[in-house]
C-alpha cells in the first residue's frame, strides 16, 4: 500500500476507536514508520536485493511490539501498515512477519511445481514464488534465488483499485465523520494544530528522511551523486524522529511476571509441538 493510504487509513481508525484527534494524529505517524526499511542511501541496491530487507526489517511482529512499548497509539499505526501491507501481491513482496527468526530456517519441502526437493531437518513447507517476483518486482525486490516461503502475501497491487479504494474510503470517512462531529472546519484546524505544531518533528522528520531516500532510490542511486547530502538529510530526519519519540514516550505498563508465564508457554509449546510433528508426521514442517 502507497504511504499516503496507510497515514489516512490508521487516521480514520484512530478517530474510530479513540474519538480524539490528537491520538489518531499520533497513530498516522506510527503507520508511516514501517517503510524506513526501503532502500535508501545507505543500503546498496544489491545489497537491498540480497538480502530482502524491505517489508521485512521493520514490517514485523516484534518491530511492531517494541513501538508498543515506547507509545502504544504509535504501535497501532505501525501495526496498520504491517496488516495492510499483508494484503499486497509478492510483486510488492508481502511482509515477513517474524523477521528475523524466519531466517533461521532456510530450507523448504516442495517447489512450486509440488516436487519435493528433499531437504531434512526444519523446514518450510513451500518455495517463495522467486518466478513470478522476478517477472513482476522492482529490480531491488527481485530475490537473487532460491527461498523459503516466509513471507504473508494476498492479491492486490500496490497503486492499483484495493490501494486507492482504502485511501478514498478513509478519506470520505474523515470527511463525513468530522462534519457531523465537531464540524469539519474546527476538525481540520485541529488535526492542523497536531500535525504541524504539536508534532511538527515527527513530520519535518518523516519528510526529510523520505523526501531524499526517494529522491536518492529514483534517481540518484545509479548515478552515485549527492550522497553525502542525501545521508545528511536522512540523518537529520531520524534524529528528528528520535527526538520526538522521546517526547511522547509513554509506555504499557507491562506485568513482568505475566511476560515471564508467556515466555515459558511459548517455548514449552514448541518444543511439545515439535516433539508432536518429529513422531506423527517425521518430517518437521512449519
Amino acid at each position: 500500500m502507497n504511504l499516503n493510504s496507510h497515514a489516512v487509513f490508521a487516521l480514520s481508525v484512530g478517530m474510530i476507536f479513540t474519538h480524539h484527534i490528537q491520538l489518531a494524529v499520533l497513530m498516522g505517524i506510527g503507520a508511516i514508520i514501517p517503510d524506513v526499511d526501503r532502500e535508501y542511501v545507505f543500503t546498496k541496491r544489491r545489497i537491498f536485493q540480497k538480502y530482502q530487507l524491505h517489508r521485512a526489517l521493520l514490517h514485523n511482529v516484534f518491530f511492531a511490539a517494541a513501538v508498543f512499548t515506547v507509545n502504544p497509539y504509535l504501535g497501532v499505526g505501525v501495526t496498520s501498515h504491517i496488516l495492510l501491507d499483508t494484503l499486497t501481491s509478492p510483486t510488492d513482496r508481502g511482509v515477513e512477519l517474524f523477521f528475523p527468526l524466519s531466517r533461521v530456517v532456510e530450507n523448504m519441502y516442495l517447489n512450486l511445481d509440488g516436487h519435493k526437493i528433499g531437504s531434512k531437518g526444519v523446514l518450510w513447507y513451500l518455495e517463495d514464488p522467486v518466478r513470478l517476483v522476478a517477472e513482476t518486482a522492482d529490480p531491488g525486490l527481485k530475490e537473487v534465488g532460491k527461498n523459503a516461503w516466509r513471507r504473508v502475501y494476498g492479491p492486490f497491487k500496490n497503486s492499483r483499485l484495493a490501494d486507492w479504494e482504502v485511501f478514498y474510503s478513509s478519506l470520505l470517512f474523515l470527511l463525513i465523520y468530522a462534519s457531523t462531529t465537531y464540524g469539519l472546519v474546527n476538525w481540520i484546524k485541529s488535526f492542523l494544530y497536531y500535525t504541524f505544531n504539536v508534532y511538527l518533528l515527527f513530520v519535518l522528520g518523516i519528510i526529510l528522511f523520505y523526501g531524499a531516500g526517494e529522491t536518492w532510490r529514483r534517481r540518484l542511486q545509479t548515478q552515485g551523486k549527492a550522497e553525502p547530502l542525501i545521508l545528511g538529510m536522512m540523518v537529520l530526519g531520524v534524529l528528528l524522529v528520535v527526538y520526538q519519540g522521546i517526547q511522547v514516550y509513554s509506555p504499557l505498563k507491562l506485568d513482568t511476571t505475566l511476560l515471564g508465564e508467556i515466555a515459558v508457554s511459548v517455548l514449552a509449546g514448541l518444543l511439545v509441538a515439535y516433539i508432536h510433528v518429529r513422531l506423527r508426521v517425521g518430517d518437521v514442517i512449519l
